[in-house]
C-alpha cells in the first residue's frame, strides 16, 4: 500500500473593495448622495465560490483615507498572518486623488506591476 500521498491545498483568495463611497450590500436601501453599493466584492466572492478551485475570503471594504503605509500593513497582515495566498482588490486604481492602490502594492509592499492602463473600451482602468 501507500503510506503517504502528496496533497495541495486550495489557494485562499482574499477579495477587498476600496473606497469611501461604497456601501456594504446590506445597506443599499439606505443609499445616500455620493454613495454606491459595493457590487464587485460580493460578485467576485460568489463567482470564486462557484468555481470551487479556491477558498474565497471576504476582506471587506477599506477606506481611501488611510495612508499608503497603513493600507500596506493591513494587506501584509492578511497575507502573512491570516493565511491568504492571493489578494484581488477592486477600486482605488484609477487616476483620482484617492486612487492609491498601485502605490500600496508597489511602494508599500514591494510588488511589481506587470501591466497597467490597458486600452480597453468599454471598461475602466485595469492594473
Amino acid at each position: 500500500g501507500v503510506d503517504q500521498i502528496p496533497v495541495n491545498y486550495l489557494p485562499r483568495v482574499g477579495i477587498l473593495s476600496t473606497g469611501n463611497e461604497l456601501l456594504p450590500p446590506t445597506n443599499t436601501n439606505q443609499c445616500q448622495h455620493g454613495k454606491i453599493p459595493d457590487a464587485n466584492r460580493p460578485l467576485l466572492l460568489s463567482q470564486l465560490t462557484t468555481y470551487g478551485n479556491c477558498k474565497p475570503h471576504d476582506l471587506g471594504i477599506i477606506s481611501d483615507d488611510d495612508s499608503i503605509e497603513m493600507l500596506a500593513d493591513k494587506l501584509k497582515n492578511v497575507l502573512w498572518n491570516d493565511g491568504v495566498d492571493v489578494i484581488i482588490s477592486t477600486g482605488g486604481i484609477s487616476m483620482g486623488e484617492k486612487d492609491n492602490m498601485e502605490q500600496v502594492f508597489v511602494e508599500g509592499m514591494g510588488g511589481k506591476i506587470h501591466f497597467g492602463r490597458m486600452n480597453m473600451k468599454p471598461g475602466k482602468p485595469t492594473t
